[in-house]
């Protein structure tokens, strides 16, 4: 699952250990309920989780990708069942971009 490169102190990941991260972020899951699923335990999942939370390790980047890639795909299919006709899906889309938008504010005025 990981390895460690003697120029970097950094833990590295392997691909398939990475993907399946990607997976479950895209569906929205955080960082505890990934580890959970992949029955990380121990020092594995600490770290695993420390090297979720620290924004200069590929594997935050990755999983933040995926979060994002995951409300483009919300987005989409919103989208596609507005078109339609579906006018529930219409007034769901609109307040999904307002929730974002109001929770980027919050983000860029308080850091929340």
């Amino acid at each position: 699952m990981e390895t460690t490169n003697d120029k970097d102190t950094r833990r590295h990941y392997d691909e398939e250990f990475c993907q399946k991260c990607s997976d479950l972020a895209v569906i929205g899951l955080r960082p505890p309920q990934i580890a959970e699923r992949l029955g990380l335990t121990g020092y594995v999942r600490e770290n695993f989780l420390f090297d979720c939370t620290n924004p200069l390790h590929p594997l935050h980047i990755l999983i933040s990708q995926a979060y994002v890639h995951g409300e483009e795909d919300i987005d989409a299919a919103l989208t596609t069942m507005a078109v339609s006709g579906d006018t529930d899906a219409l007034e769901l889309a609109f307040k999904v971009r307002r929730e974002r938008k109001y929770n980027q504010l919050l983000n860029e005025l308080f850091g929340i």
